[in-house]
């Protein structure tokens, strides 16, 4: 069994030391648990891919595969090395940045093409996380970016190792909260653009994101919202007080 996992007080700002023994023990730990699986890396940024890709090389990785910045180019990367190792499922690492339903639908797809493959999702804005959405979500692990660091990362990739399942105990308050219109990050960032009257592509370039990825976010304000376009977006937002704006 490895170390004690949590990080004291003291250890807390050198959760990302790359020199403090805390950070060489945990580094070694994922490692180890990484290495029998291929892997595919899905992020909803540009600059997250960008730096994924660098990491593959710089540390030369040949069991990860690539990374994504949409839903189809995960998509192709996973039925690429289903196509080189048919018996051999990937573990694919999705952010919930990628698509405005947080990847869930490409999670659905991926699961129906094959069962065995092992998924984890790593939250950056848990708004979004209700009770019906984590019935509607196919990771078998869901971890808090803002856990990584305190061995939560490890713990989830130990129960995938078991055929387990996880949930990041940072993410079960969250879950007893009550309903409401919740906007993700991703979806905040995209009405402030909304607002100030910029295009999908400005937008996109504006927080480095794909143009479609913004798109699909203005697709999913509408839903939210119950409205059918970018313009009546805008209006029921500052309606509900969703933005600085006022009527």
């Amino acid at each position: 069994m490895p170390e004690p996992l949590l990080l004291s007080e003291a250890e807390e700002s050198l959760r990302f030391v790359p020199r403090s023994p805390g950070f060489i023990r945990r580094t070694r730990l994922v490692n180890g648990l990484l290495g029998g699986w291929s892997i595919v890396i899905g992020t909803g940024s540009w600059l997250e891919g960008h730096l994924v890709a660098r990491l593959g090389m710089a540390t030369r990785q040949p069991n990860l595969r690539g990374c994504g910045i949409n839903a189809k180019e995960v998509w192709d990367l996973v039925q690429q090395e289903l196509r080189l190792e048919p018996n051999k499922a990937p573990l694919v690492v999705l952010t919930d940045s990628l698509a405005a339903d947080q990847g869930r639908e490409l999670m659905r797809r991926l699961r129906q093409r094959q069962q065995s493959l092992q998924i984890l999702l790593l939250v950056q804005d848990d708004q979004w996380l209700t009770a019906e959405a984590l019935a509607d979500c196919q990771a078998q692990a869901i971890v808090h970016v803002q856990s990584f660091g305190t061995g939560t990362l490890i713990r989830a990739l130990q129960a995938l190792r078991r055929g387990q399942t996880f949930l990041d105990p940072r993410l079960q308050a969250r879950l007893q909260e009550p309903g409401g219109i919740a906007l993700n990050g991703r979806e905040r960032q995209t009405l402030a653009g909304l607002a100030r009257g910029l295009t999908n592509k400005q937008i996109a370039q504006e927080n480095e994101i794909a143009a479609t990825t913004v798109r699909d976010y203005v697709s999913s304000l509408c839903r939210k919202l119950g409205v059918h376009n970018r313009t009546q977006v805008v209006s029921r937002a500052i309606a509900l007080g969703l933005t600085r704006e006022r009527c």
